[in-house]
């Protein structure tokens, strides 16, 4: 055990000691549902073209590993596996993301546990723990990174780099000295730049999911062959958080109230295939446009308020799963938006979706102020109509049931499976506590083309 007593050992020896057993029945609860929800959405993204390019490098890199890739008949290396899945974790903007900021930590951290849960062989209550353990440190390192949001980086993918280590580490059995190391590891290999949002296609933000799970593993198994990382890497000159802020006394937070209150518990499970901050104005375009019996054709101008930060995303992303004006036309268009209307080219290409971009002005207008990640998830949606109706709509982000998460799990496995795989799928994935050894099951996930 290390002997320190800054934030990064206290941390560490935190994760280590932690047993299944005291995590709070809500918190395992909910890990359960994060990755029923997450292996859902990996399903679905598995063959777009986001990933496939990952997915077909790998195969010829190497395909005699005993890991699974989600989506497809292919076993490769632990790392390898990582980098795929991780991709595959975000191909599309459809898994969860943090009420206030904490980001889209079941993107890495479940790819990181798929893979070096099925490398180890271990039980479910194991697996469990570390994704529970991996998110908490990865939501809080972006949490922190957001909040005070000084360098234009993703902070998801940089701080999430760091809570896949922690799982992969968990996994592996490390114990807090070496956890150490493995943190020291990959905080050099945390990535996330901004500028994926000029890119088109979705490939580089979800590559760099791949890339977070894979560092985290690598760290992991660098260190429990002994390799060494810088000693109290959060919080030490020229360590992780003076790089990405320039802030060293920011890592202190790290520990705080560690045990009482977990950021598991502050997910938003998203209905749409698209991002953060698009989710709350297309539900409140969808609830105005059931709610007053419109069409497209009855629409004039759309206006939608959104923070400052926000605005840059859904403004400079073209990509139809975030930019914000393809949503919402797609929306007002077909009165709902599926996986299927933002990947399926027939949708976008809709002589009707061409005709209301020509005809309707839509506004994205940014608040005033930088606004914070929370914040994100709320939004002033104005519709105003070609009769001279003024309809409105402000409110937050409105949670998902337990019903409405379910059906989005089966809408999206249902692109790949049949009704009696999902019903298996399912039942198996919501008893993965009970499992003695979680290899087989996540071979299930290699869904043949």
């Amino acid at each position: 055990m290390t002997d320190g007593a800054g934030p990064s050992s206290t941390l560490c020896r935190w994760v280590c000691s932690t047993r299944y057993e005291d995590l709070p029945p809500e918190v395992r609860k909910e890990t359960v549902t994060v990755l029923y929800d997450q292996v859902g959405c990996m399903i679905a993204c598995a063959t777009l073209p986001s990933c496939q390019p990952v997915v077909n490098l790998v195969r010829k890199l190497d395909s005699r590993g005993n890991c699974s890739i989600v989506g497809h008949p292919v076993q490769t290396s632990v790392t390898n596996a990582a980098l795929a899945n991780g991709t595959i974790g975000h191909g599309d903007e459809v898994d969860s993301t943090g009420l206030h900021g904490t980001g889209h930590f079941a993107a890495a951290i479940i790819p990181t546990a798929l893979s070096m849960g099925q490398h180890v062989g271990t039980s479910g209550k194991e697996f469990c723990r570390a994704i529970t353990l991996g998110s908490e440190v990865g939501g809080r390192f972006e949490s922190i990174l957001g909040h005070y949001d000084k360098r234009s980086q993703f902070g998801a993918t940089v701080g999430h780099t760091m809570g896949a280590a922690v799982t992969a580490g968990l996994l592996l059995g490390l114990n807090a000295d070496q956890m150490e190391h493995t943190l020291g590891l990959a905080a050099g290999g945390a990535c996330g730049l901004n500028s994926h949002h000029h890119e088109e296609l979705h490939q580089i933000k979800a590559l760099e999911f791949g890339r977070a799970a894979e560092a985290g593993v690598l760290s992991a198994m660098l260190a429990q062959e002994g390799f060494h990382g810088p000693r109290e890497p959060l919080t030490i000159e020229d360590g992780f958080f003076d790089a990405f802020l320039g802030l060293p006394s920011a890592g202190h937070e790290m520990v705080d109230g560690l045990g009482e209150k977990f950021l598991m518990r502050q997910i938003a499970y998203k209905r749409y295939s698209v991002g953060g901050p698009d989710q709350t104005p297309l539900y409140a375009l969808l609830q105005l446009i059931k709610t007053n019996g419109l069409t497209a054709d009855d629409i004039e101008q759309i206006e939608v308020w959104v923070t400052g930060n926000a605005f840059r995303s859904v403004t400079n992303d073209k990509h139809p799963s975030v930019h914000m004006e393809t949503v919402l036309c797609l929306a007002a268009v077909h009165g709902e938006l599926t996986f299927s209307h933002v990947h399926d080219p027939r949708y976008l290409e809709d002589h009707r979706v061409k005709a209301f971009r020509e005809r309707a002005r839509i506004f994205i207008i940014p608040r005033p102020g930088p606004g914070t990640r929370g914040q994100r998830m709320e939004t002033n949606v104005t519709v105003r109509t070609r009769n001279g109706k003024t309809l409105r709509q402000e409110l937050r982000f409105p949670l998902m049931s337990e019903t409405e998460i379910q059906q989005k799990f089966r809408d999206l496995a249902g692109l790949r499976l049949d009704s009696r795989q999902i019903e298996n799928l399912e039942s198996r994935l919501k008893a993965i506590e009970t499992e003695r050894n979680v290899a087989p099951l996540i071979k299930e996930l290699e869904i043949p083309y």
